[in-house]
């Protein structure tokens, strides 16, 4: 039972962290999307603080889910983040049907349809198994792994922030052709 806790805390650890760098990539075209949930009379410069702070607390969050497993209040913020997005792509697509949802930035052409809602459902299903704790024996971590693991998720973040980011701009380079 510990292994698929553990898996299920891994998996949602390196969404998060994917996410949270790709998101950092683009952070207007985020915004933008965001922007679609909250009220008009926000202003952008605010919207593109809320988008950078929601990127930094994926990352965050991730990076400690993976480097903590047996951290037990970690577990219901992640599931709190799974909930989360579960409404917004539900939301996004009552209202913006077609409508790109910027969940892994230029990584994903990935829009607001069912098969989104679908996908947030199971990383919430992720979520709820991995609410239950494990055993504190069966995962022994070390500082020295500790350190490996969070430089292993700032490597992944770094990584998908620069995809991203190439993705991104390619796609600028092909549309002015």
């Amino acid at each position: 039972m510990d292994a698929l806790i553990l898996s299920a805390k891994s998996v949602l650890a390196l969404v998060l962290l994917i996410a949270g760098g790709a998101k950092l990539a683009d952070l207007p075209s985020f915004a933008a999307t965001l922007r679609l949930f909250l009220p008009r009379r926000l202003r952008l410069p605010l919207v593109r603080v809320c988008a950078g702070a929601i990127a930094i607390a994926e990352l965050a969050l991730g990076a400690a889910s993976l480097s903590s497993p047996t951290i037990t209040w970690l577990n219901p913020i992640v599931f709190a983040c799974s909930c989360a997005f579960v409404v917004v792509s539900a939301a996004g697509y009552a209202f913006f049907r077609g409508r790109s949802c910027q969940c892994f930035g230029a990584l994903s052409g990935r829009k607001f349809d069912l098969l989104s809602v679908a996908r947030t459902v199971a990383l919430l299903a992720l979520a709820a198994i991995a609410m239950f704790s494990v055993q504190p024996a069966s995962v022994q971590i070390g500082m020295p792994a500790k350190a490996l693991l969070l430089t292993g998720a700032g490597f992944l973040a770094l990584v998908t922030f620069t995809a991203a980011r190439a993705l991104d701009v390619s796609h600028d380079i092909l549309s002015r052709r």
